[in-house]
């Protein structure tokens, strides 16, 4: 497995933690759509440069080629590797263009400094990102992806989010699981520690953390069926 993908996973991870940090107070919304964004650019030059060594991101002047020219070599490159998957792509690079175009209006536009993007936007931007990805690179994404911290059950729950959306039953599933999960406090002694009730947000990504596999698994349980790529 290329280790490049082990580092961008990591990068992935930390922005998906980054949305959950400040979800429902929408404090970094903007940061973690953003980010998402950065980080497809990223995920389409690792799929060029793996299906292509010589691949270059700089054109015959010297400049680096844009992310629509980058966009454009990925189709061209599934065309011919992935036709099979080609409306699924064009699809997926249809939705991260419109994105783009957001995130260049919030530097280019002083009247956009004070919007902000929904949480929706950014469960959508991060679901069709690992979508994209494996897509693109098959076993090696799923890999990396299982390997990077708590990344597996975050993608979970970025894919419970969205499918409650539509399914208003989801999100008390999920609430059921983990009220009832067990916080990692092993004493209860009166002195030499500090006890916290912790909110929402906090409590979602401390039991992401001390969960592993226990939680994903349970959390997983609550999706319904899906097709593998690759």
């Amino acid at each position: 497995m290329n280790p490049t993908l082990t580092y961008l996973m990591d990068e992935i991870c930390a922005g998906v933690e980054i949305y959950y940090t400040g979800r429902l107070g929408g404090q970094y919304l903007k940061i973690a759509f953003i980010l998402c964004d950065d980080y497809s650019e990223l995920v389409s030059k690792l799929f060029l440069l793996t299906d292509n060594p010589t691949w270059t991101d700089k054109l015959s002047s010297g400049y680096f080629k844009n992310y629509h020219v980058v966009l454009e070599d990925v189709e061209a490159s599934v065309t011919a590797r992935l036709p099979a998957h080609l409306q699924q792509i064009k699809a997926l690079q249809d939705a991260m263009t419109k994105r783009r175009e957001r995130r260049n209006d919030f530097f280019h536009s002083t009247t956009l400094l004070d919007l902000s993007v929904t949480s929706r936007s950014c469960v959508e931007s991060f679901c069709d990102l690992l979508e994209y990805g494996e897509v693109l690179l098959g076993a090696d994404w799923r890999m990396a992806l299982e390997a990077a911290r708590n990344l597996a059950s975050l993608a979970i729950m970025l894919q419970l989010e969205r499918c409650a959306f539509s399914d208003p039953f989801i999100t008390p599933r999920v609430n059921k699981i983990l009220q009832d999960w067990p916080r990692n406090i092993t004493n209860n002694k009166s002195k030499g520690v500090h006890m916290a009730e912790y909110p929402d947000d906090l409590h979602l990504r401390l039991c992401v953390t001390c969960g592993g596999k226990d939680l994903w698994d349970k959390l997983r349980a609550l999706l319904p069926p899906q097709p593998r790529f690759g």
